[in-house]
């Protein structure tokens, strides 16, 4: 394999050297005609000799016939790699694909098996309590109805004739003295020496603590005033409210369901403490009843100073 390659190789350079002499010999048969560029005809033989084409000398007596080739000398080292090539430029980008179909769904894997229960995780800290809100504000007292007008009086029924005098009688006995009638009397006075509520609902306030009862008009287990003697009467209330509550005091006089003249105390202004009463004179009848109510969402403050208290007696009986 190895003599081929250079048999080869030494054909092509006999082939390169025998062209490179003709092209020589084309050249010097260039350089010798004339400038004209015609021949002149020979005048003799001797002439027409001397006048041999380039070419024809060196066909037939320069250069002569090639000889054989010789053999192939042994080749010779392997010359050193060239340098590498810039990089092209790169080409533009060709045209997407269509999308080709899909492909059909694999087999369903089967269901791995199941894992083991975790830990149940530590019990997270307990939230801070939230800050309860502000009451609102207090409703406006809607205003007293009018009074009904007086209905017309009858008319007067004719007056009779006054019959002729009696005879005088006889002077009676002496009587026995009878009793001093003296006006009747209706008083309390009762305070609460512990706190109420918050209350969930409206809630009537229980006065523990009796100082005076005449008349026995209030009732330590109700906390109820019931009028037994109709009259004019004179009430009046008293509560407190302090920072360690957080709920606001809100407390009404009432008689029987109506509502009279209330109090109200709340942290307005950021005060620690808070005190309000309030008092009203009323007309009642015998059967009314007369109580303090707490509102529902507030409490009352008191201790064994005594801070809520209710009083109410009777300031003239009608007649």
């Amino acid at each position: 394999m190895i003599m081929a390659n250079l048999k080869f190789i030494l054909l092509q350079f006999c082939i390169i050297v025998t062209l490179y002499q003709l092209a020589t010999c084309l050249a010097e048969e260039q350089s010798v005609l004339p400038q004209t560029g015609t021949l002149q005809p020979p005048e003799s033989q001797s002439d027409t000799e001397a006048i041999q084409s380039p070419r024809q000398q060196c066909t037939n007596s320069i250069h002569g016939v090639p000889g054989i080739p010789g053999i192939p000398g042994s080749p010779g080292p392997v010359g050193a790699p060239g340098l590498k090539g810039n990089d092209g430029q790169v080409g533009p980008m060709g045209f997407k694909g269509d999308i080709g179909p899909p492909g059909e769904n694999g087999e369903k894997g089967s269901p791995g098996s199941k894992g083991d229960k975790g830990d149940y995780g530590a019990n997270g800290q307990m939230g801070q309590k939230g800050v309860q809100g502000k009451p609102g504000p207090k409703g406006v007292q809607g205003d007293l109805g009018q009074k009904g007008s007086t209905g017309q009086s009858g008319p007067t029924g004719p007056k009779g004739q006054q019959g002729p005098p009696g005879q005088q009688g006889q002077k009676g006995d002496k009587g026995h003295a009878g009793e001093i009638q003296h006006p009747s009397r209706m008083a309390f006075s009762v305070v609460r020496t512990s706190s109420l509520g918050p209350v969930s609902s409206h809630t009537t306030v229980i006065y523990n603590k009796v100082y005076s009862n005449v008349g026995n008009g209030y009732s330590s287990s109700t906390g109820k005033f019931t009028c037994s003697v109709s009259g004019v009467y004179f009430f009046m209330i008293s509560g407190m409210r302090i920072y360690s509550y957080s709920t606001n005091m809100y407390i009404c006089l009432m008689k029987n369901n109506e509502k009279l003249p209330c109090v109200y105390v709340d942290d307005t202004g950021g005060r620690k403490y808070g005190a309000a009463s309030t008092s009203v004179i009323i007309d009642l009848e015998e059967g009314d009843e007369v109580w303090v109510r707490l509102g529902n969402g507030y409490a009352l403050y008191s201790d064994s100073d005594e801070y809520a208290s209710f009083t109410g007696y009777l300031l003239h009986e009608n007649s």
